[in-house]
């Protein structure tokens, strides 16, 4: 155990929404101890507006830790089904769909000790029953995934892991002074940006940069999901926020994110029209953009940069010290900053089965049971291969070597 912990530790399962309901207080409070080590997607709000959403599909089993009689650690973990028909397996996967994943809250200075405690509990489930677990977006360098990882692989019920690179995300370290950071962006994209700022100028009566909250709160998402729905359908692809749920469930986040102090939903405006809009949230001296939206017929003015480049002087001046642009390696990321976290996944299933048949084939289960419930068209398969292809020849004209 971690700094000679000799206590007893004890590790129960929670599930169904009235359990995780249950926890609120305990969460709340080891949150409350995670300053610094804690993102929004670990939070018992998001974890309560996502199920009242989206927990019809899945079944929760949130893994909580406690020791001298308080929670040290929390895993929110959901077992989600990939079946069709009767046929197919279920999946303990992070709850919530998080980007960011840090996978647990753990108190300070029990790391290896909740790590211990999870893969322990693991274990007994790869004893009962075939256990699978995939934990997608982690950080490569996340503590408890190292932790995890050298634990799984000593435990006695013999658990087999892979882990492999899954995703890349652009941040944005912020410096103290806004001028350092105009600087850093070098003297084409300073030409460029000054550019479209004097097309606008010259086009438009007035501009506005505007945080919305309060009474506006709801218009800003409503105009986030139209700006959003529009870009993507320009593409040939259906948006995030074609289905009502999706739609509720940001409608619903944002609120909470407002009720808690951690909302930044900002728009940008030209001749009182919206015509870009980001959301996104503040925690601990971070900025997580999460959605956004622009209005496709201004493209030819980059609205959308001229609306990002004041939300970055606005934090700066703020005195946060990141921007995380979270998962995705689009090249307009990388036009803010040439820093990247690697994502990657961690597959973990019972040692009675073959590893790497069993991850390849378990991959291509999931992805086609995915593609099935998503019904895509054969026109919108071929805009997102297209769309992929112009990042990726995007990205090597900036210079970029990821290649995801």
């Amino acid at each position: 155990m971690q700094g000679g912990d000799v206590s007893p530790v004890r590790v129960r399962a929670v599930t169904g929404a009235d359990g995780v309901a249950g926890l609120a207080g305990q969460w709340r409070a080891l949150w409350q101890a995670c300053r610094g080590r804690r993102t929004p997607f670990l939070s018992y709000e998001w974890a309560d507006v996502w199920l009242r959403h989206f927990g019809s599909r899945v079944t929760p089993h949130v893994i909580v830790v406690e020791q001298d009689e308080r929670v040290i650690g929390i895993v929110p973990l959901a077992l989600a089904p990939y079946r069709i028909g009767g046929l197919g397996f279920d999946v303990l996967e992070s709850l919530g769909g998080q980007s960011r994943n840090i996978i647990a809250l753990v108190a300070p200075e029990k790391t290896q000790v909740v790590a211990d405690a999870v893969a322990g509990h693991l274990g007994d489930r790869a004893r009962r029953s075939r256990l699978r677990l995939r934990l997608d977006l982690v950080p490569s360098e996340e503590p408890f995934l190292a932790a995890l990882t050298d634990s799984l692989r000593r435990c006695p019920a013999g658990v087999r892991l892979t882990c492999r690179t899954a995703s890349t995300a652009p941040y944005v370290p912020l410096p103290a002074y806004w001028e350092d950071y105009e600087q850093s962006l070098g003297r084409r994209r300073r030409k460029v940006l000054h550019r479209a700022q004097r097309d606008v100028d010259r086009t438009f009566a007035g501009q506005e940069f505007r945080r919305l909250g309060g009474e506006q709160l709801d218009a800003g998402m409503k105009e986030l999901f139209r700006l959003h729905q529009a870009r993507w359908a320009g593409e040939g692809i259906r948006g995030l926020f074609t289905h009502e749920a999706s739609r509720s469930f940001h409608l619903d986040i944002a609120r909470e994110f407002e009720r808690l102090g951690w909302l930044d939903l900002s728009a940008y405006l030209l001749d009182g029209r919206m015509v870009s809009v980001h959301l996104a949230a503040v925690l601990d001296g971070v900025v997580y953009l999460l959605r956004s939206g622009r209005d496709p017929a201004l493209a030819g003015y980059s609205v959308g940069h001229l609306h990002e480049l004041r939300m970055l002087r606005s934090w700066i001046e703020a005195g946060l010290y990141e921007a995380d642009l979270l998962r995705g390696a689009e090249p307009y990321k990388f036009y803010w900053t040439r820093n990247y976290r690697t994502y990657v996944e961690l597959y973990a299933v019972s040692n009675r089965s073959m590893l790497r048949a069993s991850v390849r084939l378990d991959r291509f289960w999931r992805r086609t049971v995915r593609f099935l419930q998503a019904r895509h068209s054969v026109r919108e398969v071929w805009s997102y291969i297209v769309l992929r292809r112009r990042e990726t020849q995007e990205r090597r004209r900036m210079g970029i070597k990821t290649r995801i």
